[in-house]
């Protein structure tokens, strides 16, 4: 089977064979264009393979006004590596989405990204460019290097649709505030230390959120876990929280007044802990879980019980025993009732005896 840079080179032998190729489209998983003011690339990612069309401009007799055949790109061949195809070719930027375009008709890709290098590019360059990709097929936006005002940033939250996946790898003002930031259907932030636990709490229904940094501690994890574990809509596939490294990892404090059962540890785990939710009719999964890596990384999660009924069920008896202390604590239980909770209690104590040789860990 041919590599995708073997396509690119066999579709501007003649116009003939690019458009048998495009009928036949190859498979690939991810298209990602990367624009800057001097050149663009388009990457093809295909399994752990990595193919770059790099284009820049340069001296060229015939300056291109039009892009409409790949044939067109014959002339402007300069090099190719084990992983990069190189073109010299005289034409405006803006005519890359054309030849985008043109590139992506020779594949099937699930998902097509646009890589923003702020650095170097001017902000009305970027405005007027974003403008003609959420008009065409557009999966995820990326911005790379320097910093990103809040007003452009709170226009950008404005104009993208919550249903991209957004990747910031720039600067972020310790100030900004917007309520789409944790909305989109992937939410990627290099700097995170302006998102604050109330930001958190916003989430409802988006596959993954990653801050590589944060400002948040141990007593703010367990108030997230508080509220993640009780509430009635999904908020999330999978979260990463990278935490400071001065943040001492309490595990009293991340478990305090939660019901938690604590698997056999990793090599990298610094900790993990299982938990169940209170309304798993409503929520998709029934189970959730936190892992802090050694590297501080925080990772939430969750999943279905009938992955790991065991745990269900141990984490479900100590709730019966949490609940049914709780009323016995009650003033207002009568002597009759606290007598039938002393049996059940005793009955439930027994059945978590005997998981208690499961390899996993729990206070009775």
């Amino acid at each position: 089977m041919m590599d995708p840079h073997e396509l690119v080179k066999l579709s501007m032998c003649s116009y003939r064979l690019e458009l048998f190729l495009r009928s036949s489209k190859r498979k690939i998983e991810h298209l990602h264009i990367h624009l800057n003011n001097k050149f663009y690339h388009v990457e093809l990612v295909n399994g752990n393979a990595r193919f770059v069309t790099y284009f820049r401009n340069g001296e060229f007799e015939k300056p291109v006004i039009t892009v409409k055949r790949m044939l067109q790109f014959c002339g402007s061949y300069e090099s190719e590596s084990d992983k990069r195809l190189t073109f010299t070719q005289l034409f405006p930027l803006s005519l890359c989405f054309d030849v985008s375009h043109l590139l992506l008709s020779l594949y099937s890709c699930p998902l097509i990204g646009w890589v923003f290098y702020m650095d170097q590019q001017d902000v009305e360059t970027v405005r007027r460019y974003l403008d003609i990709i959420l008009q065409g097929r557009c999966d995820k936006i990326t911005f790379f290097r320097s910093e990103m005002s809040s007003e452009f940033l709170t226009e950008l939250m404005d104009k993208i649709p919550l249903d991209k996946k957004l990747r910031i790898e720039s600067n972020i003002p310790s100030d900004f505030r917007h309520p789409n930031a944790l909305k989109f259907y992937v939410s990627q932030y290099k700097n995170g230390r302006w998102i604050t636990l109330d930001d958190l709490k916003t989430i409802r229904n988006v596959l993954y959120v990653y801050l590589d940094s944060t400002n948040f501690n141990c007593h703010d994890i367990n108030e997230f876990l508080h509220y993640w574990i009780n509430c009635d809509e999904k908020m999330f596939g999978q979260m990463e929280l990278q935490l400071d490294n001065s943040v001492e990892i309490d595990e009293d404090v991340l478990k305090d007044g939660l019901i938690t059962l604590r698997p056999e540890q990793q090599p990298d785990e610094f900790l993990s802990l299982y938990l169940k939710f209170k309304n798993p009719h409503i929520e998709q999964c029934d189970m959730c879980g936190l892992t802090i890596l050694d590297n501080h990384n925080a990772i939430f999660y969750s999943w279905k019980s009938v992955r790991t009924p065991e745990v269900f069920e141990i984490l479900d008896l100590l709730e019966k025993k949490k609940n049914l202390e709780s009323e016995n604590e009650d003033s207002g239980t009568l002597e009759e009732r606290k007598q039938e909770i002393a049996v059940k209690i005793e009955q439930l104590m027994y059945q978590l005896t005997k998981n208690s040789q499961s390899g996993y860990i729990f206070e009775i």
